[in-house]
């Protein structure tokens, strides 16, 4: 990276640019802006294309200090003609910033359960038919997904 030129990713309504001075941007045009810094990108990897043609890109952003840690998931569509770039930008955010593809520890993810209805972290019981087939839905999927 040239010093003060980010290194940029520019497709019709998205930007992601990695800055030199460290910072992660990411930009759909007409709806949102995100900056992280790049040390706090966790992990980031590629899923594989899907029913309807997009790939994922996944971007773990964690952020630990301060008081009220936290967690921000972004997830990027790729259409199959843009897939390469994703890829090669994948690629040099690993190298240049030691980026893994997993996150370094998965137990919180592998330890994913449903919260029983009679218990106290439940905000509103019992479910609707609507909250049980959507639970169902995100199930299938979580199971299905190999990345």
């Amino acid at each position: 990276m040239t010093p003060g030129q980010p290194v940029t990713l520019d497709w019709p309504d998205f930007r992601l640019a990695c800055h030199s001075d460290g910072f992660l941007t990411f930009t759909w045009s007409q709806y949102s802006s995100i900056k992280s810094e790049v040390r706090h990108c966790s992990h980031v990897r590629l899923l594989p294309q899907g029913p309807d043609g997009l790939s994922q890109w996944v971007f773990h952003l964690r952020f630990p200090e301060g008081p009220t840690p936290g967690l921000l998931v972004v997830r990027v569509d790729v259409a199959a003609d843009r897939l390469e770039e994703a890829v090669q930008y994948t690629d040099l955010l690993r190298r240049r910033f030691g980026i893994p593809e997993q996150p370094p520890d998965t137990a919180e993810e592998a330890g994913w359960q449903r919260v029983p209805v009679d218990s106290p972290e439940w905000i509103a019981a019992p479910a609707s038919a609507a909250s049980e087939e959507l639970f169902a839905a995100v199930s299938a999927r979580i199971d299905a997904d190999t990345g």
